[in-house]
């Protein structure tokens, strides 16, 4: 849970040193009023966080400035052919609008190309060598599986789309299901506790909406209320704090 968009006022404390005017309705120069809402640091703080593993980031397609990196897999002998098939394919993926790069430095090996892709969260790589191109096809590396396989050249940018597809529904997938198993329920303030200490996660529990009850659960397990849902279910169970019968759904959960 991500306390996200928190208001800020900032005034004139930021216009007026940066000279950033408008013209109100009588054509006069002011000074803007402006608001910071804390939301942008704390997504990307989130996505590194959700779908990410010990080797680096994973970023979904859909946001992903780099979608496809291309590196060539070449020796000194074959560097011209193999660097140019590289840029003929991240011309025809270009043309289809996807956002992709060749890794043509002659500085690094192959083996630290894939490392640094990897680590930086590309969601699919595609390796190219002189024997790829005379069998007229590449290899597809995905980033959240670490499948590989290999498809025509001719194939490749209709490959390419379907499977960055394939990537976006199954990162989303899997961190939907990451949270459904680690969301549960408790219906006493007992139960709340057992659940906190041997699983952790968020928990699901009726309240009356009352602060001091919330206080008193925070008290007791060091959890307090993190999400209350857009349509909360009411009236499920009892309050966990007062067992009052009025009630609306909220999630519980420890900070850490």
């Amino acid at each position: 849970a991500l306390q996200m968009a928190t208001s800020h006022q900032l005034g004139q404390n930021f216009s007026k040193p940066f000279e950033i005017k408008f013209l109100n309705k009588d054509t006069l120069e002011q000074y803007v009023w402006q608001t910071s809402w804390g939301i942008s640091w704390r997504v990307i703080g989130a996505i590194i966080m959700v779908h990410g593993d010990d080797k680096g980031l994973i970023l979904p397609p859909k946001i992903s400035p780099i979608q496809v990196i291309i590196v060539p897999i070449y020796k000194d002998d074959s560097k011209t052919v193999v660097k140019q098939k590289a840029h003929e394919l991240e011309q025809k993926l270009k043309d289809s609008k996807i956002r992709v790069q060749t890794d043509d430095r002659d500085e690094y090996t192959s083996g630290w190309k894939f490392n640094d892709w990897e680590m930086k969260g590309v969601p699919l790589r595609v390796n190219v060598g002189l024997r790829d191109i005379k069998e007229n096809q590449v290899e597809l590396i995905r980033r959240d599986t670490k499948e590989r396989f290999y498809v025509t050249e001719k194939e490749l940018v209709n490959q390419t789309l379907s499977t960055l597809e394939n990537i976006q529904s199954n990162m989303f997938d899997r961190a939907k299901s990451h949270l459904q198993e680690n969301t549960r329920s408790a219906a006493t303030l007992e139960e709340l506790l057992s659940v906190l200490d041997t699983s952790g996660g968020f928990v699901a529990c009726s309240w009356c909406g009352k602060r001091e009850c919330e206080d008193l659960v925070k008290e007791k397990t060091t959890a307090d209320i993190r999400i209350v849902p857009f349509n909360p279910k009411n009236n499920i169970s009892s309050c966990i704090g007062c067992g009052e019968q009025e009630t609306i759904e909220v999630y519980f959960a420890r900070a850490y």
